[in-house]
């Protein structure tokens, strides 16, 4: 079943599709604003620390998230964010790029929350759930194709004030679409639980089944490869190709147009083949993309960031589909969290490695790693299949039986 027919769904994507243009438009230009500022790469890197940074304590929002409402939640967040993007506005000089990464650490800390999961679990139907996941993939992927390009047209020709706006007006949209949603939440996890238990029972819950240990596991496993990419993609368009470091602009509208192709063929894979073997062919279609970037031809170099980018949303929809369906809605805030750190502490532990290895190491030699770990993740899922564990229901699913 479609989550298209869902009319809930239809407009919150609809909210989340302008938001994220909005999003995408604005922290992806924050760089090339903290380079006009200051003149130095260091300082635009750095605005890629601070979005990442709060992932580092995502349990406390995991935590949060399944104590409150989350549809309020979500709504005091984009209102939050409305404001701090518009102090961007005050920006005049480098004294002031401390504002530039004080908004670059909101916009981490708002990527880290995973109440928009977890609402999704309140609002659809179990048999939706793949649907959605892939059409949300599908939508973003497709947003993020156009909006950097925008957003640094907007920033070059009427300034970063002007596109701050713009963003704040985004939050707004998703802010009153939201506001329409007549939710049946799960009614919030009670207080009680002393505070480290209740931070840590995602954790727990992934080590209780062990389809999501399996599916989490692999993919922290492949972040703590794949962080190589970042730094060895230079190398590979440099030494490999003979092209300037702009040529990643162009890799980079490559993968998003696999990733689009690679959202909806998601849904269609995980609703046949079940998260766990779809997962498996998301991460051998990865290791192929991969091992692809080992050659000097252009042609077959562009068609390996297609691979890849297809490949991506694959695994993303099972893992997303499985917490989903198999864990409880007063727990899907700390489930998510828990993966999302795991996530991203070894993505970045291997993004720190891998700058500081491209300089004695083949960029070859990275690839290849990286297809290797590609192809260990498959095996992980694959062999020795883990049990399919029972569908929790829903507040949806409790719905719809009602209405039969």
């Amino acid at each position: 079943m479609t989550a298209l027919r869902n009319p809930l769904f239809r407009r919150l994507l609809a909210g989340d599709l302008v938001s994220s243009f909005g999003d995408s438009a604005l922290y992806l230009s924050l760089g090339i604003w903290a380079k006009d500022l200051t003149g130095s790469d260091s300082a635009a890197g750095l605005i890629f620390l601070f979005l990442a940074l709060p992932g580092v304590i995502s349990p406390l929002y995991g935590h949060l998230v399944d104590r409150v409402r989350r549809k309020p939640l979500l709504i005091a967040m984009y209102g939050t964010m409305a404001l701090v993007v518009l102090s961007l506005a005050l920006v005049r000089s480098a004294d002031q790029i401390w504002i530039l990464y004080a908004v670059a650490l909101a916009y981490g800390v708002t990527f880290s929350v995973p109440a928009y999961g977890a609402l999704l679990k309140d609002i659809l139907p179990s048999a939706e759930a793949a649907s959605a996941r892939a059409t949300l993939i599908t939508v973003r992927q497709g947003v993020r194709i156009a909006s950097p390009v925008i957003g640094a047209g907007i920033y070059q020709g009427f300034g970063g004030g002007t596109l701050a706006v713009v963003d704040a007006a985004t939050f707004a949209v998703a802010i009153l679409t939201l506001a329409s949603l007549k939710v049946a939440e799960s009614e919030p996890e009670p207080a009680g639980e002393p505070f480290l238990p209740a931070v840590t029972a995602g954790f727990r819950y992934l080590w209780r089944v062990p389809l999501l240990l399996r599916l989490a596991l692999a993919e922290t496993i492949f972040m703590a490869a794949t962080g190589l990419m970042d730094t060895a993609v230079f190398a590979a368009i440099d030494q490999g190709l003979g092209k300037p470091a702009a040529f990643f602009g162009v890799l980079t509208t490559v993968q998003g147009a696999g990733s689009v192709a690679g959202g909806v063929l998601a849904g269609f894979l995980v609703r046949r083949l079940g998260e766990a073997r779809g997962s498996s062919i998301g991460y051998a279609a990865f290791a192929l993309g991969a091992g692809v970037f080992l050659t000097p031809s252009l042609v077959l170099f562009l068609a390996g960031a297609a691979i890849y980018g297809l490949a991506i949303p694959i695994f993303s929809v099972a893992l997303g589909t499985a917490q989903h369906l198999y864990v409880p809605a007063r727990l899907q805030g700390r489930v998510g969290a828990a993966t999302g750190m795991l996530s991203t502490v070894t993505q970045s532990a291997s993004i720190t490695a891998g700058a500081a290895l491209i300089g004695i190491v083949d960029y070859r030699f990275m690839y290849a790693l990286i297809a290797l770990t590609a192809l260990g993740c498959a095996a992980l899922i694959l062999l020795r299949p883990a049990p399919l564990p029972d569908v929790v229901p829903s507040v949806a699913d409790e719905q719809a039986a009602c209405r039969v």
